[in-house]
């Protein structure tokens, strides 16, 4: 019956035609574990194309959609997996490539009539660098937006044609609205297209000459078909390296680095095969970087594709010591230069910085989208609407000139010239506290650099201290603990005990007081002091960094803060928008609610 269905399916199809090749190839000296290099390589460019093809169902090539189709297509155990065989797949078909040219290289399989299957291979060889070199920003990461603009500086050091090249990767001078969209028809369309047509005339040439003569004089054995004896050999070694491949795409899957954003610190290195080419570059500097970019690499390809004339025109023992020499100089030139920018960036604290900056943004993203989804504005939004990611960046720019935020051990944000308090869980009951506290509220982390170091409320705060006695004082700090409960409180982040609030706000509005100068809710009046009413609060901080001269704040007595927001005088907007502010005082709120041992900011 199954003799009768192959019968028939010939007579409409031919295939055992088409299979004939294939069963009538001997190896004259047997199988060899060393043949599997190529179909090794052969498969595992049709799982990387394959594994392409499926993520291009739900991949959309634009900067507002790249980053969330991925995510999307993370979110589903397949889907991950699918993407995770693509990402390794990709990595494992560089490397069994440079193996593969190795071997070939080192039998001397590149021997007449085998000239053509050789040069295919090495032009097949920087096109695949090229094809995953275009991949790599397609998740429209930062790290691969920044991958990409490295890669194309390397490419626009070429004299003449550099630059035209570069903009036909990333559609401009610089990375931007057309990069990706050039890099996806690079990717999946003109690439594949000529690979595929070089790879089709490489397979027709193996195929039509066999295995070299080189090969066929070095080995030894009893002539086997090449199926089945090779082929199983073949399926081992492929089995191997999937499932290697596979391995680490279920373990590990393919990263997913924080959206590509302009104002997020930029990724400087590309990928790992393309150090040695980076670490090189830096010995060529100015107008001589074309040596590192294109004439070391483009006389290394011309060495190798003029190899079989080199053979013919050497003896047997001198093109050995050649090929030798090739191989052992080529591993030792990649290895060293990877190896030493790797080296240098280990012992550069920013680069290091840099990589735990882009992991806990790529970690903070993810945790977004997944809790939240994605807004049509793109994965973009995520961190810049993110008061834990833009509240240290705006607070570094606008705040640290004058405001340092540093925890006990010194760990946070260090001010450029310290010179105002530091605002380290500011509005907490533990920064009350020392702010009511004589020994430190004329310090460095309160008003020791401002104009009120010698002003009321200091002097007002060393009064309430000034005799009293020991036991006295003992008393006196729980009121003022009270006082600080009472204060946090307005903040509206915390829960605290009711009836604490309600002492403290009876000490504050009486004995102690503070509303002679301050004005809280129905008592004081404004004016000589800031307003304690919603003190801490977002309300509070936001109108105090929009506008701190406002009668609510520091009308007359303003010590240097400018108004970040619009004013009545200026209603075009000041250094910050409202949005801005917004993430400012969300993050400042978070941190001052945030649980710690800290009996002081700084102490």
């Amino acid at each position: 019956m199954f003799k009768t269905l192959r019968d028939w399916l010939d007579d409409r199809t031919s295939y055992r035609t088409l299979l004939n090749p294939l069963r009538r190839r001997l190896l004259p000296t047997g199988p060899k574990w060393g043949y599997s290099t190529a179909s090794c390589l052969l498969w595992m460019l049709l799982v990387v194309v394959g594994t392409g093809v499926l993520m291009m169902l739900s991949y959309s090539p634009s900067t507002t959609s790249a980053w969330a189709s991925v995510h999307y297509i993370e979110q589903s155990p397949a889907g991950s997996f699918i993407r995770g065989l693509h990402f390794y797949g990709s990595h494992a078909l560089l490397i069994l490539f440079a193996v593969h040219t190795i071997r070939v290289l080192a039998v001397a399989a590149f021997r007449a009539p085998h000239e053509l299957i050789w040069v295919t291979g090495l032009l097949l060889l920087p096109l695949v660098v090229i094809w995953a070199i275009t991949g790599n920003p397609l998740s429209g990461t930062q790290k691969g937006s920044s991958q990409i603009e490295v890669e194309g500086n390397i490419i626009a050091s070429t004299p003449l044609v550099g630059p035209i090249v570069q903009r036909l990767l990333i559609g401009g001078d610089q990375v931007g609205n057309l990069t990706l969209t050039h890099l996806y028809s690079l990717h999946v369309v003109i690439l594949p297209a000529i690979i595929g047509l070089l790879l089709v005339v490489h397979i027709a040439q193996v195929y039509r000459h066999g295995l070299s003569t080189a090969t066929l004089e070095g080995g030894s054995g009893v002539a086997r078909p090449y199926w089945p004896y090779q082929s199983v050999r073949n399926m081992i070694v492929f089995g191997v390296v999937f499932g290697i491949v596979a391995l680490l795409a279920w373990q590990r899957g393919a990263p997913l680095d924080a959206p590509a954003d302009p104002e997020l610190s930029h990724w400087t290195r590309p990928e790992w095969y393309f150090l040695f080419l980076f670490e090189l570059r830096s010995y060529f500097v100015g107008q001589w970087e074309f040596v590192a970019t294109v004439v070391l690499p483009g006389a290394s390809l011309l060495l190798l594709i003029g190899m079989p004339v080199l053979d013919r025109m050497s003896s047997a023992r001198v093109s050995a010591v050649l090929r030798g020499v090739i191989i052992i100089a080529g591993l030792a030139g990649f290895a060293g230069l990877t190896l030493a920018s790797v080296l240098r960036d280990a012992k550069d604290p920013d680069h290091q910085h840099l990589i735990a900056e882009s992991e806990e943004l790529a970690s903070r993203a993810r945790e977004l989208a997944d809790a939240n989804g994605i807004s049509p504005a793109g994965a973009i939004s995520l961190l810049r609407n993110d008061p834990h990611t833009q509240g240290p960046l705006l607070f570094q720019q606008h705040c640290a000139s004058c405001h340092p935020k540093l925890d006990h051990s010194g760990d946070g944000i260090a001010a450029a010239e310290p010179s105002a308090p530091n605002l380290h869980r500011f509005g907490s009951v533990a920064w009350i506290e020392g702010m009511l506290d004589p020994e430190r509220i004329a310090g460095v982390n309160y008003f020791e650099q401002t104009a009120f170091a010698d002003g009321e409320m200091v002097n007002a705060i060393c009064d309430l201290y000034d005799g009293v006695e020991e036991d006295a004082k003992l008393e006196l700090q729980k009121q003022l603990h009270l006082v600080a409960i009472a204060l946090a409180a307005e903040q509206q982040s915390e829960t605290f005990d009711d009836s604490s609030v309600a002492e403290g706000v009876e000490l504050l509005t009486g004995d102690l007081a503070c509303t002679d100068c301050h004005r809280f809710h129905d008592e004081g009046d404004l004016g000589s002091a800031p307003d304690l009413t919603g003190y801490g609060s977002a309300e509070w901080l936001f109108a105090m960094i929009s506008n701190p001269e406002h009668e609510r704040f520091y009308p007359d007595t303003n010590d240097r803060m400018p108004a970040f927001g619009a004013t009545e005088d200026d209603s075009s907007g000041g250094l910050m928008t409202r949005e801005q502010i917004d993430l400012l005082v969300r993050w400042l709120i978070r941190d001052g609610a945030e649980p710690s041992t800290d009996s002081n900011p700084g102490e």
